[in-house]
């Protein structure tokens, strides 16, 4: 069986299946932090793809962090930072 649709029909799932598309890709951006220059812990995780008890263990090694009451963040820029001044030449 064929279904055939109209012309407006079409663009107007065209446009609804964009508009499904744009708001779930803002709602991956907002969970994974990508737009934020600081993270929670299990976005620094997912952002440099460890376990929280590696995490865990790099900040005792050094890693900065940002703690306000209980809350930790993690400012990319600073991590980024730390991890460049562990980078081994060959």
């Amino acid at each position: 069986m064929q279904v055939m649709l109209a012309k407006e029909q079409t663009q107007e799932i065209q446009h609804m299946i964009g508009e499904l598309i744009k708001e779930e890709i803002k709602n991956v951006r907002e969970v994974s932090g990508a737009d934020s220059p600081f993270l929670n812990k299990k976005q620094t995780c997912r952002y440099l793809g460890i376990s929280n008890n590696t995490l865990d263990s790099w900040i005792g090694m050094g890693l900065p962090y940002i703690k306000i009451g209980k809350s930790i963040r993690f400012s990319k820029e600073s991590v980024n930072q730390w991890m460049t001044q562990l980078e081994i030449s060959a």
